[in-house]
This record gives structure tokens, C-alpha cells and sequence, in this order.
């Protein structure tokens, strides 16, 4: 093939053309950006559903173990000795006879303040630091 016949056979084509350094590489940064916001935030969205689906499990575990101590309870309400000491314990009921003693414990006492000492006889700077000290109090 001739020069000639290799210009007459590329007549309406354009020209080939290679892309810049700077094309291509922004190219490549737009498309790895697009990449990593899709796959991102797939990987952000599993994440999260895995951390609720684990908190979902320690949930079901706790309400399992609260619901077997209620069913124990259940059958326990069914025994006339266990109504009874709930009966005492809750309500202080007692049975026809018996007498009822209610032991109140005594509140503790603060302890005492420390004396005070005359206003009068403090400098200016000592009566502020007794008041910041009476304030934080």
C-alpha cells in the first residue's frame, strides 16, 4: 500500500488523537471517585446494618433471659407460699393473731458546722475567701 492509497483511505475519518497526561489522569480521578462513593458507601451501609443487627442479637438475648426469669415467676405466683411471703414482704399483710412490729431506722445527723468566727477581727481578703468557701458550700 502507497502513501498515497493510505491518505485516500482515511479521507472523513479524523485524525487519531491520543488524550493529554493531565485527561487521563483526571479521568482516572473522577472514575476512582465515582468508585469509592459507590463502594463507600455500600461498605458504609453494611457496616451499619451489622452493628444494628448485633445490638438487635444482645437485645433478643436480654429480653429471652428477662422473659425465662418471668415464666419462673409465673410458676412460683402458682405456689400459695410464694403469694404469701409476697403478700408480707410487699404489703406488710399479716394473719389473724400475729402483730406487726415496723422498725424505722434513725436518719444520720449532718455533722456539726465548725464555730464561726467574728466578722469584725477578719481583713477584707479573708472575709471574701469565708465567703467563697460559704458559697461553694
Amino acid at each position: 500500500m502507497s502513501l498515497a492509497t493510505a491518505r485516500a483511505g482515511n479521507r472523513g475519518h479524523p485524525p487519531n488523537r491520543r488524550l493529554s497526561r493531565p485527561a487521563v489522569a483526571l479521568i482516572v480521578l473522577v472514575v476512582g471517585g465515582a468508585a469509592v462513593q459507590v463502594f463507600g458507601s455500600s461498605f458504609l451501609t453494611v457496616y451499619r446494618l451489622d452493628r444494628e443487627a448485633a445490638r438487635l442479637e444482645a437485645l433478643k438475648r436480654d429480653l429471652q433471659e428477662q422473659n425465662a426469669i418471668l415464666r419462673e415467676e409465673i410458676k412460683l405466683l402458682a405456689t400459695p407460699q410464694y403469694i404469701e411471703k409476697l403478700a408480707r414482704e410487699q404489703l406488710g399483710l399479716v394473719k389473724p393473731g400475729e402483730v406487726a412490729i415496723l422498725i424505722i431506722q434513725p436518719r444520720p445527723q449532718p455533722p456539726p458546722r465548725p464555730a464561726r468566727l467574728p466578722q469584725d477581727n477578719l481583713s477584707l481578703l479573708r472575709r471574701l475567701w469565708m465567703s467563697l468557701l460559704r458559697w461553694l458550700q
